[in-house]
């Protein structure tokens, strides 16, 4: 994989990118799948059920049904079994007309003739019925519409037509040339009428209707939409918010107990029978009075049972959904689908969403949580829409978009991101600050593992006086001592955000600013260093309190430029650095022993911050073997917070004893030299100046001398 590929790979934009574009695409065909169709109606339902009894159905709507109580009562009390004489809906129809009913609306098809019977005859009943019907002048009756096969029996005939059509625009149309229709009679008395035929989703869940039909080429309407615009169409008419098939809106729980008044048919009868036999009738003519009343069947024998978003409740009645169509008519609870052009915007923005959580936060519960709390708004917010507006929207394919998205997301950062996580806390989380870690691994890009040129600072530390240290310890006693050595080196370093490089047997190497950038990494080293050397002190004082070898530490460092990355074989790698800083930095180190010092730090390390914080006296003058450049060093002698008035004179005796040897004054160098040491008790580096003014005067430099001292070995 080249650099730029797996640059790309590892961008968190362009995986936020992919990932939504990928999770939509996903979601899509998901959302266009049966599988995606059913859970899509499956949510519907649920949001039926949500806003049952929200809304209140058209009280000028009752249902009398032929129930189960009916077709027991007559046979017991009258001996009539099904079907019925014709003469029981005439009573009933007469009935009604009688109340002042607005509309009687069998959804019965009425297909056969009366059946003679013992005391009456099936065609004077068929006659009678008839009778009633066009009495009522406002009777509609049903017709079921198919297709002729080959080898059926031809349909019935189909001789009423509506007398206007009010057409709706359709997403699907419906043509049949054979129909189940009532006695012609029947159709010729009737106001009009209208088909009972229905459009099951693809789970056999009955939520729609079609609302017009074409049968041989003349136009047809569904029962309820037929008795609307029949008699509210001039008024109130529904152009433009209606479309065929209708997706009915659902009140609530079907039957007798659910949300439309429910009389049983027996008792119907009964009243009529009573009412023409001048008899006061059980229902009162007032029940009727006004309303459109919708006759049909809910007894489970007679199969007219139908699944609903609400038949988990009791199974629905089929008329019941003729007249659950109708109340949504007359009070306008038409159910309005969002378009998918708004859906797909904002599947696109939750999908960016995710993607971007996913992508940018670290914590894997956190980007979880925010992709169900993005779920529970946008599903708040549809529940919302759907109860206040009727607004449905679908949901399968932003939800979809969303979990696709995280599945991308996440396997992808597993892949990638995950998997440089992983590689950063193998490689530092042993040397790096716990903190730094963490930013390291939330961040990989800031760590480029290939190698790259950075600027830093760099610390040696060396255990002097170790080989005493190591003659007198038995080997547990030897290890135990350096656990505890680098176990406090490690806090200090820590603390600084100092990632230690590696520990050379009784070495340690430091980065600062490395491998998270840091423009501070100067003042961080010095500080490390010098809190390092004061704990050294303290453990030493402590040795020697209990009678054990003493020693102390040298410490160089270097800043600037230098190579950082992941190098090794191939069997072992570790992440390192490399360069003349890096060597200079571990010259540093050995060079305090030449000088008598315990931290040397580089001209290039000295910076403003360093200067003001720390009192720092000027050492050299020096080039190291292989360079032709000479570089300052000053050794760290305290904070300045901390610097008595003896040592700040010692410091600037010392380096006014420097200028003077620098220009070959070697009698007053001595002098001030002299003075230094006495002001700094025990100071080797007067000392070494001494003896080389003293040598100098024995032996000058030469013309050429330019006060450099060059180190002839590492």
């Amino acid at each position: 994989m080249t650099p730029a590929v797996k640059k790309l790979l590892f961008a968190r934009h362009f995986r936020s990118i992919v990932s939504a574009v990928a999770g939509l695409v996903a979601a899509y065909a998901v959302a266009g799948s049966s599988l995606g169709s059913n859970v899509e109606l499956n949510a519907l339902d649920i949001q039926f059920r949500i806003a049952q009894n929200t809304r209140q159905p058209d009280t000028n709507i009752v249902i009398i049904t032929i129930d189960q109580n009916s077709l027991q009562y007559f046979k017991r009390t009258a001996r009539v079994s099904w079907p019925w004489s014709r003469e029981f809906y005439a009573l009933t129809t007469d009935f009604l007309t009688a109340s002042g009913a607005r509309a009687v609306v069998y959804d019965f098809q009425f297909t056969e003739p009366d059946e003679d019977r013992a005391q009456s005859v099936g065609a004077y009943n068929d006659s009678l019925f008839a009778a009633s019907i066009r009495n009522a002048g406002n009777v509609y009756l049903a017709a079921i519409l198919s297709r002729q096969e080959e080898q059926d029996q031809p349909g019935d005939p189909l001789v009423k037509f509506p007398a206007s059509v009010v057409a709706v625009p359709e997403t699907r149309s419906f043509s049949f040339d054979k129909a189940y229709s009532p006695l012609v009679q029947f159709q010729e008395a009737a106001k009009s009428i209208g088909v009972v035929n229905f459009v099951p989703d693809e789970d056999g869940v009955c939520r729609r209707i079609a609302l017009q039909y074409s049968y041989q080429g003349k136009p047809l309407q569904a029962l309820s939409y037929n008795v609307y615009t029949d008699l509210y169409g001039a008024e109130r008419p529904m152009t433009g918010s209606l479309t065929s098939p209708y997706l009915i809106y659902w009140y609530g729980k079907g039957g007798p107990d659910g949300v439309f008044p429910y009389y049983s048919i027996h008792s119907v009868i009964v009243s009529a029978m009573k009412h023409q036999a001048g008899i006061e009738p059980d229902i009162p003519l007032a029940a009727f009075r006004d309303k459109i009343v919708f006759i049909g069947s809910n007894a489970p024998s007679l199969f007219d049972l139908k699944n609903t978003p609400f038949t988990y409740q009791e199974p629905y009645p089929g008329v019941e959904i003729h007249a659950t169509a109708m109340s949504n008519f007359l009070r306008k609870d038409i159910i309005a689908e969002v378009p998918f052009l708004t859906i797909l915007l904002l599947s696109i923005l939750l999908a960016l969403a995710v993607a971007v959580s996913t992508n940018y936060l670290e914590n894997i519960v956190i980007s979880s949580g925010i992709l169900l709390l993005l779920s529970a708004l946008f599903l708040t917010a549809v529940t919302q829409l759907f109860l206040r507006e009727l607004l449905w929207m679908k949901v399968v394919f932003p939800l979809f978009a969303m979990l696709f998205t995280y599945i991308v997301s996440t396997g992808w950062n597993f892949a990638t991101e995950g998997r440089s996580k992983r590689q950063i806390q193998r490689i530092f989380g042993q040397f790096v600050n716990p903190h730094v870690v963490k930013q390291l691994s939330a961040d990989p890009e800031r760590v480029e593992l290939g190698g790259e040129e950075v600027e830093a600072s760099i610390m040696f530390s060396d255990i002097e006086g170790f080989t005493t240290i190591s003659e007198s310890k038995r080997p547990k006693e030897l290890v135990a001592f350096l656990n505890s050595y680098f176990s406090m080196a490690n806090d200090v370093f820590f603390k600084y955000d100092g990632t230690i490089d590696k520990f050379i047997g009784d070495a340690v190497m430091v980065q600062f600013g490395i491998p998270l950038k840091n423009p501070d990494h100067r003042i961080l080293a010095v500080r490390a260093a010098y809190e390092f050397s004061r704990t050294v002190a303290a453990m030493t004082a402590e040795a020697k309190a209990k009678g054990e070898p003493v020693f102390s530490t040298r410490i160089g460092i270097n800043s600037g430029p230098m190579v950082a990355g992941y190098i090794g074989g191939r069997s072992k790698k570790e992440y390192t650095v490399i360069g003349d800083t890096v060597n200079l930095a571990s010259r540093l180190e050995g060079v305090n022993k030449y000088y008598g010092t315990s931290l040397m730090i580089s001209e290039a390390t000295a910076d403003d911050r360093v200067i003001d914080e720390f009192l720092l006296r000027e050492m050299d003058t020096m080039r190291v073997k292989g360079k032709n450049l000479p570089i300052r060093i000053y050794e760290v002698v305290c904070r300045r917070q901390e610097a008595t008035e003896q040592r700040l004179k010692m410091v600037q005796t010392f380096e006014a004893g420097l200028k003077l040897y620098r220009e070959q004054q070697w009698t007053d160098a001595v002098s001030l030299f002299r003075t230094a040491e006495k002001l700094g008790p025990d100071d080797p580096a007067s000392r070494m100046y001494i003896e080389r003014c003293e040598e100098y005067r024995k032996h000058p430099p030469g013309k050429g001398w330019d006060g450099v001292y060059s180190m002839t070995s590492k």
